[in-house]
């Protein structure tokens, strides 16, 4: 639980901006959230793994709408080489991941550094991170919803990486203050995405930091339709756009798990950027590598990726 002293500031800092109510739900799920961890932290983690894979479990019994979603986005994309007991069991053992992803998030505020650098593991075999960082030219990382994110970016944290990640900001304000105060514990700087970020993007690549960037989700507004599992799919523009405005590399880096239950970040090679001097039609171009990126890595690793996401939502005008 919180320090009351804590409390009693936290109180003071909503009161003005949130009604009574946000505030009061905010301290009830944080206090629900925090008491798990708590426990997390004192039993096995064998028993906090398999109590989240429950909770995960029950969601996929217990909501039918999220698993028909997760399940009708694998047919999209698996449905012309798989069967349908192949997609329901790749659709099963996601729930699994996501289980023990959980546990891990709320295992997290008690682990030790220790205990992190023994979870992660990094694949970097030609260096390209460390390579671009000591020439001084900043290097975007291109992501993805995969995995045990928020394991792997405390893993980062504690490395010292210069990495600044983009995150959209929850709906409820509160909670997403509550998420972020969790993120920021092991060092990482975090900015909500914005009007004007990419100004703020490319003022972070001036001083030589990683810029990570999610390109994977649905963009009702201001995306390129490319391909994505053979389906157009609106994307955003925001790595390829950067990277062709600056000359920095997009380096893909990925989270998958292992079989023994520790979570490799897979740093793959830069993608080879077109530029023709026709910088609209390049765009499109290096969108779609971004894209292809991302879902070759789902390809190989379909358990780890996040499903519920309504990639497809937004159709292009000549869409039948």
């Amino acid at each position: 639980m919180l320090p009351v002293v804590r409390v009693l500031q936290l109180v003071n800092e909503m009161k003005e901006t949130a009604p009574p109510a946000q505030v009061l739900k905010y301290f009830l799920s944080r206090t629900l959230v925090m008491g798990i961890s708590r426990c997390a932290a004192i039993v096995p983690e064998n028993l906090t793994y398999r109590f989240c894979i429950c909770l995960t479990m029950l969601a996929y019994w217990c909501l039918p709408g999220f698993r028909r979603l997760a399940r009708h986005h694998l047919e999209i994309a698996f449905g012309k080489e798989k069967s349908p007991e192949e997609i329901e069991a790749i659709l099963r053992q996601t729930y699994v991941n996501y289980g023990r992803n959980l546990a891990e998030f709320f295992m997290l505020p008690y682990k030790s550094s220790e205990w992190i650098e023994k979870r992660v593991k990094f694949n970097d075999p030609q260096w390209h991170i460390r390579t671009q960082l000591e020439k001084g030219k900043g290097v975007i990382g291109l992501g993805g919803h995969f995995g045990s994110w928020e394991l792997v970016s405390a893993r980062l944290g504690l490395h010292k990486y210069p990495i600044v990640i983009i995150v959209k900001a929850q709906r409820d304000a509160i909670f997403s203050k509550f998420v972020m105060d969790t993120r920021t514990k092991w060092g990482n700087e975090y900015i909500f995405r914005t009007r004007g970020i990419r100004d703020e993007c490319l003022r972070q690549l001036g001083m030589n930091k990683i810029l990570a960037l999610v390109a994977d989700q649905n963009v009702s507004r201001f995306g390129i339709f490319v391909d994505f599992f053979g389906r157009k799919a609106s994307t955003a523009t925001g790595p390829a756009y950067i990277a062709m405005k600056t000359g920095v590399l997009i380096v893909p880096c990925f989270p998958a798990r292992n079989q023994d239950n520790t979570v490799t970040l897979h740093v793959l090679d830069p993608i080879p950027l077109r530029d023709t001097g026709n910088f609209d039609e390049d765009l499109v171009h290096n969108v779609q590598l971004c894209s292809k990126a991302i879902e070759d890595f789902a390809r190989r690793h379909p358990t780890e990726y996040f499903w519920w996401h309504r990639r497809w939502s937004t159709r292009p005008l000549d869409d039948e």
